[in-house]
C-alpha cells in the first residue's frame, strides 16, 4: 500500500503540474474524501449490506488507517507544494457522520429499499461538501 499511494502522490503532483501549465492563473481547488468509516469501528453492523456487508471491523481499522486517511494526507500534501491549488479538508467536518453513523452523510453498499450506493455521499455529505469548496472558493477570492 505505501508504493501505491506514493504513486498516487507522484501522479496527483503531475496532474497539478499539467493543469497549472494549461491554466497558469487559476486556482485549484481539491477536495478530499469525508470520514467514511468511524474510529470506533464496533458501531458498524457486520453484514449490514447499509454500512459495510461483510468486512470485518478490523479490515474497517486497516482500510481507514493505511488507505484512507493516508490517501487524504498524500492528495493535502500534494497541493501544499503548490502555490496555485488548495486542499478542502472536509474529513474533520464529516467525522461522526459516516456509513456507520447514526446521522450518516455517506451510504454503505446499499441504500434502501434497493439502490446500490457503493459506498458514497449522500445529501448531507454532498451539502458539507458543497458548503466547503465554497468557503474555500470565496477565500480565494479575498
Amino acid at each position: 500500500m505505501p508504493a501505491r499511494l506514493k504513486k498516487v502522490r507522484q501522479d496527483y503532483d503531475r496532474m497539478l503540474e499539467v493543469l497549472h501549465e494549461r491554466a497558469p492563473h487559476a486556482k485549484i481547488l481539491a477536495v478530499g474524501h469525508p470520514t467514511v468509516i468511524p474510529r470506533d469501528t464496533s458501531s458498524c453492523d457486520f453484514g449490514d449490506l447499509t454500512q459495510f456487508g461483510t468486512i470485518t471491523q478490523g479490515d474497517l481499522e486497516r482500510l481507514r488507517d493505511d488507505v484512507l486517511e493516508p490517501l487524504n494526507k498524500a492528495i493535502s500534501d500534494s497541493t501544499g507544494t503548490q502555490d496555485a491549488a488548495d486542499f478542502v479538508d472536509i474529513h474533520a467536518s464529516s467525522r461522526n457522520h459516516s456509513v456507520c453513523d447514526d446521522s450518516k452523510w455517506v451510504e454503505g453498499f446499499v441504500t434502501l429499499p434497493d439502490r446500490l450506493s457503493f459506498v458514497h455521499p449522500n445529501a448531507l455529505g454532498h451539502r458539507n461538501a458543497a458548503d466547503h469548496v465554497e468557503e474555500a472558493m470565496l477565500n480565494t477570492l479575498s
